[in-house]
């Protein structure tokens, strides 16, 4: 005897770019969509029965129509629209709608930015993620790959040891990572940045504005610790996020250690005075952790 526990299907990869043309100022938002849905759709899988089944086909079309008869100034509200409108389907329990961002700037002629070119944006992806149930709804914005890297002002001591440890103690080493944050809104929030022009605005106390305000915290955080662990860094970093953002109220952070070793120039009869390291990839230490407001 067999049933199924569980399903859930979508749509991934929906690649969007809108241009919004009103007045000489033209406003690029280029977006990455994935929809999932859950539901009543047993019958698809165990009986062959569609008649409750929204191709796939059919959420791709969804992303492109609302795209052009919504404004939206962020991802997390266009995600919010996407994920409203599935759930508006009775056999639709529940709707979670991803978006990455690919950033773009203006490119700056004569001192000014230019109304409309662009270059694309430095580190770090922009995410949004919204989960629309029957009478609960939870979002989340975040940054994705977000790569930093401090010569100093970083150490590693006073470590548990044992009899398999070999790392030595450092007072002043390499801290390099590649920071994942993705922080959840406060209730409430889930409807704001829908209104008004698709350019971001408003500051730390709206959704279009808090994805700058975090991502400044996170970096002047990092810049500005003296750490004494990648641990105690991602708590600084999430302190600052919470302290610099009102809307949010956790984040949590992945952080992989990117070791930069220190170079054995002995053999070649030079001192290696803490300049010459060797980049690695793997084995790498992997720092996770949530900072929430009390």
């Amino acid at each position: 005897m067999t049933r199924l526990a569980d399903n859930s299907y979508g749509k991934c990869g929906v690649r969007l770019t809108k241009v919004s043309r009103a007045g000489a100022q033209h406003v690029l938002q280029e977006y990455t969509v994935q929809v999932a849905l859950g539901g009543a759709f047993g019958p698809v899988y165990t009986d062959g029965d569609n008649s409750s089944c929204i191709p796939t086909d059919t959420m791709k079309n969804t992303v492109y129509a609302l795209a052009r008869t919504n404004e939206f100034d962020c991802p997390e509200a266009f995600a919010s629209i996407l994920a409203d409108h599935f759930l508006r389907f009775d056999q639709v329990a529940w709707a979670e709608v991803s978006i990455d961002e690919q950033g773009w700037s203006r490119i700056t002629v004569d001192g000014a930015a230019h109304p409309h070119s662009f270059t694309r944006q430095g580190s770090g992806v922009r995410t949004a993620r919204v989960r629309r149930e029957r009478g609960a709804s939870s979002h989340w914005g975040g940054i994705r790959g977000l790569e930093v890297l401090k010569t100093t002002q970083s150490s590693f001591t006073g470590f548990f040891k044992d009899r398999f440890t070999t790392l030595p103690e450092s007072t002043d080493r390499i801290f390099a990572t590649a920071v994942d944050a993705e922080w959840e809104y406060a209730a409430g929030q889930a409807g704001a940045g829908r209104a008004g022009g698709a350019a971001p605005n408003g500051g730390a106390g709206t959704l279009a504005g808090t994805f700058e305000a975090a991502r400044a915290a996170l970096l002047e955080a990092f810049a500005l610790h003296d750490s004494a662990s990648v641990q105690q860094t991602l708590y600084a970093m999430g302190e600052a996020l919470l302290a610099r953002c009102p809307l949010v109220r956790s984040v949590s952070l992945r952080m992989p250690n990117q070791h930069r070793l220190l170079v054995n120039l002995g053999p070649f009869g030079l001192e290696n005075r803490n300049e010459i390291f060797v980049a690695t990839s793997e084995p790498y230490g992997q720092i996770n952790g949530t900072v929430s407001r009390e």
